[in-house]
């Protein structure tokens, strides 16, 4: 990070490009199941690998699972709608060529976003520029903003405001509303754990500075921290206890509020409260409240990607949100393999992610 990136960043208290075009595998014959799949492909890849993959792919497989309940307000609404046991796999398709695939929304859209100008901006041979690999990523969201390929992806409205904002000339670190704290940002927050895998600290920074496009209220920058901070030690392959606790230090070091969300989290898993009375109070339209929902869900069920993706994706909440941030912890933990494998092969674009 250059001297002059720390003008950007708000300081944390001490604590004692283009659209991507649509394309898609289509949905896959089921000539085998997830286990033969796993095991002929798992070889190939490194562990490290595995887990990064497993964190993109997790994220957008929650993404779309959580898609059609998004907006249900309720466990019953969703029980009545889906039966007893809520969604159990993929409910909506759309079709590609003669081919069907399971769509994401505008989070993993923005997600992928965040994750090519990061990567691009690391591979580029020149030292980091905070200023300028904001500035970039801020152009590719005003461009996606004013075609999001399709009105099912619902963008947020202070995503839309602030690339309307930035579209008009604002800089990156202004864009974002000062009391703008829904979930837009943290649902975008894990790539800078995967860019960053080997530096906690820039991940940090740099994931609370990008908060500031779109969302600068304090809850939505310790969400942020806390996602990006969680996602370098889950692929560190950190205990599972390590990684909560960091997590809730790194919210901590931009309010206090949001780290006590997280505590109460954990509680609430480690003393078996029950989803429909936790997901209840973290319906996760709000950044603080979605963190804090995906920490009970991943602590709950931190190595069944399965079971953790549904029970986000079954929520009353902003479930497509809920479940794309526990799809990225899971997936990161367990590693591509450890996701269901025919999930895998009907998610749009999925090689392409």
């Amino acid at each position: 990070m250059s001297p002059e990136d720390s003008d950007f960043l708000p300081a944390p208290r001490e604590v004692t490009e283009p659209i991507y075009d649509p394309w898609n595998t289509g949905e896959r014959e089921a000539v085998a199941t997830d286990d033969e799949l796993a095991m002929d492909a798992e070889t190939t890849v490194s562990p490290f690998q595995q887990r990064r993959l497993g964190a993109v792919l997790g994220a957008a497989i929650g993404d779309a699972l959580g898609h059609p309940t998004e907006f249900i307000r309720s466990f019953q609404a969703i029980w009545d709608r889906y039966g007893p046991s809520g969604v159990t796999g993929y409910e909506l398709y759309r079709e590609w060529e003669g081919k069907r695939y399971a769509p994401y929304t505008d989070d993993t859209q923005m997600a992928e976003i965040v994750l090519r100008t990061l990567l691009e901006a690391k591979e580029a041979g020149t030292p980091l520029s905070l200023d300028a690999t904001m500035t970039r990523m801020g152009e590719r969201f005003v461009h996606w903003a004013r075609a999001p390929q399709g009105g099912h992806r619902h963008p947020g409205g202070a995503c839309l405001a602030a690339c309307d904002a930035l579209g008009k000339g604002a800089k990156w670190f202004e864009a974002g509303g000062e009391r703008a704290g829904g979930c837009g940002s943290v649902m975008r927050a894990y790539p800078f754990g995967l860019v960053f895998s080997d530096d906690v600290e820039t991940a940090e920074r740099w994931a609370v500075a990008h908060s500031a496009l779109t969302h600068r209220d304090p809850i939505a920058l310790a969400a942020c921290a806390a996602m990006a901070v969680g996602m370098c030690h889950v692929l560190a392959d950190r205990p599972l206890r390590f990684v909560l606790s960091e997590m809730v230090a790194a919210a901590c070091r931009y309010d206090t509020g949001t780290a006590r969300l997280l505590v109460n989290a954990i509680s609430d898993a480690a003393d078996g409260v029950a989803p429909t009375e936790a997901l209840d109070r973290y319906l996760g339209w709000a950044a603080h409240e979605a963190i804090a929902g995906a920490v009970y869900v991943f602590a709950r069920h931190p190595d069944d990607p399965r079971t953790a993706l549904l029970e986000a994706a079954n929520s009353p909440g902003d479930s497509d949100s809920l479940a794309t941030i526990v799809g990225s912890l899971v997936g990161a933990r367990g590693g591509i393999y450890a996701l269901p494998q025919l999930w895998v092969a009907a998610l749009e674009r999925v090689d392409a992610l």
